[in-house]
């Protein structure tokens, strides 16, 4: 598994105009690029069974009419087996597959069920063209609404959640064990429901939500004791 490889280089420079389809008809204009994620699978990987290979890649974007009304946009795009990338289109073709993203899946039940959470602001599914990485794969856009609040978290650490006083932390736990039928990630989402304090406080410290004082909450004979972890 790779972050380095640019696959999506092209269709997204600032200023495009991408055209969604569902549930209505809309227009996102691309502001600029935030980051891609790669998952390209090597031959080995597909020896074994694997065959979701994809990047996918999350930018800044904005309604064409009103520059500041922004959200964010995720593309997900199949690409060929590592090793492939330069054979014939027929044979990059055979690696075709359709894939709905779980983020889609869950941004659709979530605007349905949840005031809480981003809003779906539109999708487009389609299958990937003849000159396309891999024709006939899939090709996955979606949208959805830019939030305000603090950002409690990121890829250093909930940093951020830990500069709060003692009852708002106490506040966002209690808030996440709650609303933890679904976790999102963003790209995947994960369905859960914690069954009670000792699942409910090894949830709040695998997201960093508490400090343990040690691994052991990490063992299956774990005596259950947070007294001493940091909350």
């Amino acid at each position: 598994m790779s972050y380095s490889t640019p696959w999506l280089r092209k269709g997204i420079d600032p200023g495009t105009i991408i055209t969604l389809d569902q549930p209505i008809p809309s227009k996102w204009k691309i502001v600029k690029k935030l980051n891609e994620y790669d998952h390209q699978l090597d031959e080995e990987q597909y020896r074994r069974g694997f065959r979701l290979s994809f990047t996918c890649a999350k930018l800044l974007c904005c309604d064409p009419k009103d520059d500041t009304k922004l959200a964010f946009m995720r593309i997900y795009l199949q690409v060929p087996i590592r090793g492939t990338e330069m054979d014939d289109a027929q044979t990059r073709a055979s690696q075709a597959m359709q894939r709905t993203p779980q983020e889609l899946t869950a941004y659709q039940d979530l605007t349905q069920k949840s005031r809480n959470t981003p809003k779906l602001l539109g999708y487009k599914t389609t299958v990937q063209g003849k000159s396309g990485l891999v024709p006939g794969g899939f090709a996955v856009w979606l949208v959805w609404e830019m939030v305000p609040g603090l950002r409690l978290g990121n890829k250093n650490g909930p940093n951020a959640f830990w500069t709060l006083g003692d009852s708002e932390r106490e506040e966002i736990r209690v808030s996440f064990v709650k609303t933890f039928a679904y976790s999102i990630g963003f790209r995947g989402c994960n369905f859960g429901r914690p069954k009670g304090p000792v699942v409910a406080a090894k949830w709040v410290a695998h997201y960093g939500l508490a400090i343990p004082n040690s691994n052991e909450w990490l063992k299956k004979e774990w005596n259950q004791d947070t007294s001493a972890w940091k909350w």
